[in-house]
């Protein structure tokens, strides 16, 4: 069989269509950084507010200043994200969003916040480009021998564009006021792109004459569904499965309302449809799971506590994938509110009475 020298051609091509998203998105993230600056200016004066007028000042000085760092950490988030699901198409699933020595930093408002503004970029380019999207992903599918594939499990779909955007203003430590602005920015100007984008990669698809799956492929996957009103149900017997795993998980673990219906209404049909698939997708849902409980737990050690605070971004980052296909952005805006405040608990425990 010829399987063998399939997967190097397979991913050389990915591996082109990614150079040529990255470049394509490039071309208009230089004029829209070039234009930023002024607004933010602009915005500054119309400020009546000190502490405003200083954080869009200093937003306005590190986008004219330190541009090229802007690009250094776009181009490397996305190559590590597009990196992880390209993997995880041909069986090796590595962690999603494996935080760097900088993430790893002091439990902060704007980790979640960040969560929540790349899950509704990623959205926003999705519903812009539902079609082409669809196609593209079906594409992929085809190319891999997939039945299907779930538009937040293909390497060139809009969140490993969307992490990137945003990796690329986290470098620069913009947030607050001067980040809203931009995220507003981002959300007018981007989509159009990604859709050209996704445009122009299913002509170099179609070019190498790769149809979109049918749904009769060898190893079907999870069938590309819209947030929230997934089309294929999960089987009973999955989310029996499911429900059992997630019990055994929390057995012993208090939750807050919010979260507890989290667990049974959301999380339950993420581990559902993965125990589905099985295999690496599988295994790693599992282990996300158990990470997830973990992080739920009161930590009276400090050192656990600190433990916590690396584990963070990378854990947010992969339950705001696996919620891709359940939520909606404000659906997944409560999720992580509630996720937030119950860390801040656990990370600043009430003072012992007396202590």
């Amino acid at each position: 069989m010829s399987g063998a020298a399939q997967p190097i051609d397979r991913r050389a091509f990915l591996n082109q269509c990614r150079g040529a998203v990255e470049r394509q998105l490039g071309k208009e993230l230089e004029p829209l950084l070039e234009k930023l600056p002024g607004q933010l200016d602009e915005l500054g004066r119309q400020s009546r507010d000190r502490d405003e007028r200083d954080q869009y000042s200093q937003a306005s000085a590190k986008l004219s200043r330190d541009r090229e760092a802007f690009f250094a950490a776009f181009r490397k988030e996305y190559g590590d994200s597009f990196e992880s699901y390209a993997k995880a198409l041909q069986g090796a699933a590595p962690p999603v969003g494996t935080p760097g020595r900088d993430e790893l930093a002091a439990m902060k408002t704007n980790v979640l916040e960040n969560e929540v503004a790349v899950g509704k970029l990623a959205a926003r380019f999705k519903e812009h480009a539902t079609a082409e999207l669809t196609e593209l992903s079906a594409r992929v599918a085809s190319m891999f021998k997939r039945g299907g594939l779930g538009d937040g499990d293909n390497p060139l779909g809009p969140l490993p564009i969307a992490r990137g955007v945003y990796a690329g203003f986290s470098a620069l430590k913009i947030e607050g006021r001067a980040m809203k602005a931009i995220r507003g920015e981002l959300e007018k100007r981007l989509p159009d792109v990604v859709r050209e984008m996704y445009q122009n990669a299913n002509r170099a698809f179609a070019g190498l004459g790769i149809e979109p799956a049918t749904g009769r492929g060898v190893t079907p996957a999870p069938a590309p569904a819209p947030a929230v009103q997934a089309s294929d149900e999960p089987s009973a017997d999955a989310l029996a499965a499911a429900e059992k795993a997630i019990t055994n998980a929390l057995a012993g673990t208090p939750l807050p309302p919010m979260l507890d219906l989290f667990f049974s209404q959301t999380w339950v049909r993420v581990v559902a449809r993965a125990h589905a698939a099985g295999g690496a997708t599988w295994q790693q849902t599992a282990g996300t799971t158990q990470e997830l409980v973990w992080s739920l737990k009161p930590k009276p050690d400090p050192a656990e506590r600190a433990k916590l605070v690396g584990a963070l971004p990378g854990l947010l980052k992969k339950v705001g994938v696996a919620m891709e296909a359940e939520l909606d952005p404000d659906g997944r805006k409560l999720v992580f509110d509630a996720l937030m405040a119950h860390h801040r608990e656990i990370l600043q425990p009430a003072a012992k009475p007396g202590g």
